[in-house]
Parts: structure tokens; sequence; C-alpha cells
């Protein structure tokens, strides 16, 4: 498994867990990325711990389905989303993709390309 591979794993590994500081751990301190909860943009350890925060707060479960590492240090996951209710319900359930920017073996990015088919 590649470093970048790695590194992708944990971030999707400490999501899965609720583990702030181990989401934490895998960004970059100049992380910028779309705030795609409530728009505008996360930039900086500070505005993601609040994001990470508030997407926790949703439950959702990221499931990675296919890891590409991508020249210029970028890697592009598709993985399967799904955002119960409290009571169980499922609200959304999708398969998406994103691009991850990666410098110092950290998540300095995140584009997300929305659902693939």
């Amino acid at each position: 498994m590649s470093a970048a591979t790695d590194l992708i794993v944990r971030y999707y590994d400490a999501i899965e867990r609720r583990d702030l500081e181990a989401v934490l751990a895998t960004t970059h301190p100049s992380v910028r990325f779309r705030d795609f909860l409530d728009g505008g943009e996360v930039e900086g350890l500070d505005a993601a711990r609040d994001f990470y925060r508030r997407m926790f707060e949703l439950a959702p479960d990221l499931d990675p389905i296919k890891i590409e590492t991508l020249p210029g240090g970028k890697v592009r996951v598709e993985f399967q989303s799904s955002i119960h209710s409290s009571s169980g319900h499922l609200w959304s359930d999708t398969r998406q993709a994103a691009i991850y920017t990666l410098a110092d073996g950290l998540i300095q990015g995140v584009e997300l390309l929305g659902p693939t088919s």
C-alpha cells in the first residue's frame, strides 16, 4: 500500500470512528476545501475541526470503494455515503467521488466531485 493510500485509509477510518483528533492528524495545517455542509470555505485546522465536528453530528457512513493515486500528489476516492436519522431512517445513500490533494504526507485539499454512476 502506498503512503498516499495509507493516509486516505486512516482518514476514512478516523471518520468512521468519529475520532476528531485522528481526522485532524491526517490534515495539513494549511488545509483548504469547500464547506459542502453550510457553504463557504474551510481554511486551516481550526475551521477543519469545526467542519468535522458538524459533519459528525450528521453521523454519515463513508465507505471507500476505490482509491486511485493520481499524478501531482492527488488521490481520487470513490465512496458510498449514507446518512440515517437518529431513529435509523435512511435519508441519503449515494456513491460519490472526491479528489484529495496531499502535501507533506497530509491532506491539504478536498474536492468533492459529487455523485457517480
